[in-house]
């Protein structure tokens, strides 16, 4: 038995089948399938099977082919996976086991990263039934560890090894801890906290360039005693917002996403239903003085009375993505981009909610997670666009945590006069 690092609300999850309203095998994802499964495939015996299997699994033959990613199954007319039965439930489980499953089916919606020679277990919120455990507890997200077996038919993630730079131990645990902490301290707003963040992680980067890895428990001491003091916690809620650029520099990414191929059919409902609520029409040149003054309202009206009473839900989206994404991986070196990264998602995923809450006149809890859950399925698992989305940040200069800011700062409710 091996030691497991995970969040509570992994104990109460199971898969719930045919019951789920948007299921994971009818996303429109290509499923990729490793090189043993594929030969598992490929001997199959089965009647009803083995034709099936021949005319759906298809061999990837260029350069982009690994052993874990062999080969994928060709999805069917309606972007449904072909192995789905009459109740959308999969028929190689059902009647050929869990083993006979692609390491990427066996493991999904659970993400399995290992630091060293401990495992931890957490799940994607592209998951309908595990994005309401992570993001609908207002007290949020808990950790515990308990003794745990690996499946042998789950991938790994990520391996991390945290003594393998040039002067030691680079103290992952101690900086994502206290990266969390600063996140659900809630003394702060929410976007405020995210900048705190941003502090420590620009200072953080800095010790990492210079290879100061000593020097980070002293780093992490002093911001713990930044976050108890009030006159440095209001210095952050004094700082301006610059409304304008946030909305256009979000909204080109949102739109960026949209110049490429999305399966999601729910993803595109709330995208349009973003659009909408912002009064855009894809085929007007973008007046972002009324975007902007939509915004503001939609903010004012309607979405923050919701977040007043709700804002643990965004708290607990940006936990367990530092979570499950190893949120920084130091070992890289380059934590300040990973900060980069959850800021933009987070901004964007921020303007989802607000343009929304317009269209809908309101948010209410199931809207909160669907729009999460389409929001990651469609941003989050494209690795193509995540990267395009910082090689666009960093052309247009987002690079420096004073940037960073501008995409996350809210206006006061007060400073705001809807008409």
């Amino acid at each position: 038995m091996k030691v497991v690092l995970t969040p509570t609300y992994m104990n109460s999850f199971s898969c719930i089948g045919s019951e789920c309203e948007d299921n994971c095998c009818s996303a429109g994802w290509q499923i990729a399938i490793d090189r043993k499964t594929y030969q598992k495939y490929k001997n199959i015996k089965h009647p009803e099977y083995k034709g099936k299997l021949k005319e759906s699994v298809r061999r990837i033959k260029n350069k982009t082919a690994s052993d874990s990613k062999y080969a994928y199954l060709k999805m069917d007319d309606n972007k449904y996976c072909p192995l789905l039965n009459e109740n959308n439930m999969c028929s190689i489980h059902l009647n050929l086991g869990e083993e006979m499953l692609s390491p990427v089916c066996a493991t999904y919606p659970r993400i399995q990263n290992r630091i060293d020679q401990e495992f931890e277990l957490s799940a994607t919120l592209s998951c309908p039934e595990a994005a309401r455990l992570a993001l609908l507890n207002p007290n949020g997200i808990d950790f515990e560890r308990k003794e745990y077996e690996p499946d042998k038919n789950w991938n790994t993630k990520i391996n991390l090894k945290t003594n393998n730079v040039d002067s030691g131990n680079i103290k992952f645990h101690e900086v994502r801890e206290f990266a969390i902490d600063i996140v659900q301290n809630r003394i702060l707003s929410l976007s405020d906290r995210l900048i705190f963040l941003g502090l420590f992680m620009n200072k953080l980067q800095e010790l990492l360039d210079r290879k100061s890895y000593h020097e980070i428990d002293g780093l992490i001491q002093e911001y713990q005693i930044k976050l108890a003091n009030e006159q440095f916690l209001n210095s952050i809620r004094q700082i301006q917002d610059n409304t304008s650029v946030q909305v256009e520099t979000t909204l080109g990414l949102v739109k960026a996403r949209r110049r490429s191929d999305i399966s999601s059919v729910k993803y595109i409902q709330c995208l349009n239903d973003l659009m909408d609520g912002l009064n855009i029409s894809e085929e007007n040149h973008l007046d972002i003085d009324n975007v902007k003054a939509v915004y503001l309202s939609n903010y004012k009206k309607f979405y923050a009375p919701f977040i007043a009473e709700h804002e643990y839900i965004l708290e607990n989206y940006v936990v367990n993505y530092m979570f499950e994404s190893m949120f920084p991986n130091m070992a890289l070196g380059n934590a300040f981009k990973d900060y980069i990264k959850l800021s933009a998602l987070f901004a964007m995923l921020k303007l989802h909610f607000i343009g929304i809450a317009g269209q809908y006149k309101g948010m209410d809890r199931d809207l909160a997670v669907k729009i999460v859950y389409t929001f990651v399925r469609a941003f989050e698992h494209n690795i193509s666009y995540k990267n395009g989305m910082m090689e666009l940040l960093e052309e247009n200069g987002f690079s420096t945590l004073a940037h960073i800011v501008i995409l996350l700062k809210d206006r006061k409710i007060e400073e705001i006069h809807v008409q």
